[in-house]
Order: structure tokens, then sequence, then C-alpha cells
């Protein structure tokens, strides 16, 4: 009878163990003294129930320890890269901005798209709803202090606040006007391409 119940024991709780160390992918995480120290990382919870969590979980031989934003710099988990970032968010909906202000004394993980000149992020946000998680595109210029967020959901490309964020490249506002740049990959490998061109002349 013991045994029997064992077997139902394992029966039920083991694919749930399986599943929870399935969530642990190869990755790395970059200390605040830019040491990178390579393991195991989980960053959210699979679905059904799926979320984001608030502090990545990260393994190694010598250690096992949850981490936040703002003791880390950012961290590799299978081929998704994210950097921390003093993120403040202001204005609602269709206004909403992006700031990097350390005075807020609060950093979130933003995924790392596309990396040059002109930086892709995604913030990734979980829908209080569903267990479904959302991505906002945001772009980066180096050494700006502000982020432009580049879709509004179905309503695609914020096509009025581009052609402000890139009046110093008339080229890729025609492209965008003519639909020839449609999503936020085609616009930054545009923006950068463009940017070793010009710096070249």
């Amino acid at each position: 009878m013991k045994i029997i119940k064992q077997l139902i024991f394992i029966a039920l709780f083991l694919p749930l163990f399986v599943i929870a160390q399935k969530d642990y992918k190869p990755g790395y995480i970059i200390t605040n003294n830019n040491d990178t120290i390579s393991g195991f990382v989980k960053d959210r919870k699979s679905p059904p129930f799926g979320k984001l969590y608030d502090k990545i979980r990260f393994k190694n031989s010598s250690e096992k320890r949850k981490y936040s934003p703002k003791q880390i710099l950012g961290y590799k988990q299978g081929n998704r890269v994210f950097e921390s970032l003093w993120l403040q968010t202001d204005g609602y909906l269709i206004d909403e901005k992006y700031t990097i202000n350390p005075n807020i004394n609060k950093k979130q993980f933003l995924k790392v798209v596309l990396k040059g000149d002109l930086t892709l992020y995604q913030l990734e946000i979980t829908d209080p709803d569903s267990d479904y998680i959302d991505q906002i595109p945001l772009l980066k210029r180096e050494g700006e202090n502000y982020l432009q967020r580049v879709t509004q959901g179905i309503f695609g490309l914020k096509k009025k606040k581009l052609e402000i964020y890139f009046k110093d490249c008339p080229e890729i506002i025609s492209k965008i006007k003519k639909n020839e740049l449609k999503t936020p990959v085609e616009i930054a490998v545009f923006y950068n391409s463009w940017k070793v061109i010009n710096v070249q002349l």
C-alpha cells in the first residue's frame, strides 16, 4: 500500500517538477561589478498561470539565489538577453513617455532585440487578466536618456511620433510613410546601417 501511495505521489507531482526545471535555461548574469557568471536562469513561470518574476532565479554549482534588476546589470537566458535600466514610465495609453532616471530608485529588465547606435528593446509585461506576456517595443539612441515607443498595439507604428524621433534621418521617415519599413526590427536595422554610412562620410 505504501508503494502505491508513493507511485501516485510521483505520478501527480513529477510532471510539475519537470516543468519547473525545464524553465531553467543555460545563460549567465552580469553583476554590478561587471563580472559575468555562467549558470542556469529562470525568469518566468510557464503557462498555464504564466507570469514574469520580479526577481530572476539563478543557479550554478556554487549558488542558487534570486536577483532583482537593481542587483545585476543584466542576464542571458537561452537566446534571450536582458539589461536592467532605471526606467521611468509617465503618461497613459497612447501618450506614454519612457525615460532613464536613476533618481526613481527602480530598475526594470528590458529584453535586448537588437544592439547598436540605435538599440531596440522590448519591455515585457504580464497581462493581468491572462497568462499572456505582452511586449512593448522601445528604441533608444546611444547617449540619450529617453526611449521611443515604436508601436501602439493593433494600431501599428506610431508614425507621427517616429517622424519627430527620426528628424535626423529623412530617408527613414520616407520609408516609414511608404510602408517600406513596417516592423521595429526593420526600422532599427535600417537606421543603424544608415548611421554607419553617414559616420564614414
